[in-house]
């Protein structure tokens, strides 16, 4: 059996939420090809649904370094430093680059550019999330939510 084959079985565990048989099957993956972006990926979405977000973190890094294209680790390693307790403003900032990135890589990405909203929000950058929310509405104008945070954040920051 090659990586393949783990891989899709690591996929189906996860998706019946058996956690445990998927970290086995993603980590046989990664075994037999340590260097497959997909296979991190997996194993760190696998840690996100445990609740173990600094493991999560750490995969989708390295499925960033095999991919550095790979728009859905960068978005989901972003939403896995907004999840810490507490996140610093230099994580935030990581958080932010990562969530550029996936901007960069897909413009129309609109939970990025909700995201990058929320967080210039806790960086205190009010303009720059004002500027995130308009490339929201540009693409999607019945976005209620970013409507919400738009008209809150003119009303009390600005």
């Amino acid at each position: 059996m090659d990586y393949k084959h783990y891989l899709n079985l690591c996929i189906e565990y996860t998706n019946k939420g058996d956690f445990d048989e998927a970290l086995v099957a993603v980590e046989k993956s990664i075994e037999l090809n340590p260097d497959n972006a997909l296979s991190y990926f997996s194993k760190a979405i696998v840690y996100h649904n445990l609740g173990q977000l600094r493991a999560a973190y750490e995969n989708y890094d390295k499925a960033i370094k095999l991919d550095a294209k790979m728009i859905d680790a960068y978005y989901n390693k972003a939403q896995t430093i907004l999840a810490f307790d507490n996140p610093t403003d230099g994580e935030l900032q990581e958080a932010l680059s990562d969530l550029e990135k996936s901007v960069e890589l897909d413009p129309k990405f609109i939970d990025a550019h909700y995201y990058s909203a929320i967080v210039k929000k806790k960086l205190k950058d009010y303009k720059g999330a004002i500027e995130s929310l308009d490339k929201v509405l540009a693409i999607q104008p019945q976005s209620p939510y970013s409507r919400a945070l738009k008209k809150l954040i003119q009303q009390k920051y600005l």
